[in-house]
């Protein structure tokens, strides 16, 4: 996982966490506008997209469903996260495709480690092959 795009209205969030996966040596592609960040996400095809739930515009369920409506996403992890902690959220966030949904505040060390893991599976899926007896 190389390069994440991230799309927050909330300016000071967006660009801690920009420094946070930059100091772990990522390249991040950061939006406060997610109808612009639509079609720039789509043209640079990062590695794992990272977006708020509550934005103007466009919210993140619209923005995750709109990118998994595209192929090119259907193996790209998608994360979602809102300060709002509920069954309907989460069920939301997994039903517009969403790999996971974190809760505001995160343990970035924490976040960071979980689209890690879910970026490897994703795109290292484990092939099971029959032996010969």
């Amino acid at each position: 996982m190389n390069h994440i795009a991230i799309v927050d209205d909330d300016f000071v969030l967006l660009n801690f966490l920009k420094e946070m996966f930059e100091a772990k040596g990522l390249r991040i592609s950061s939006f406060e506008d997610p109808v612009h960040a639509l079609s720039v996400i789509k043209e640079l095809k990062p590695d794992a997209v990272l977006m708020d739930v509550r934005m103007p515009g466009m919210n993140g369920f619209e923005l995750c469903r709109e990118l998994r409506s595209d192929k090119r996403f259907s193996r790209t992890p998608i994360f979602l996260m809102s300060a709002k902690h509920s069954i309907s959220e989460l069920s939301k966030s997994m039903m517009a495709g969403a790999d996971d949904y974190f809760i505001k505040p995160f343990q970035t060390d924490d976040i960071y480690t979980q689209m890690l893991q879910i970026y490897i599976k994703k795109n290292n899926p484990i092939v099971i092959r029959p032996i010969d007896v």
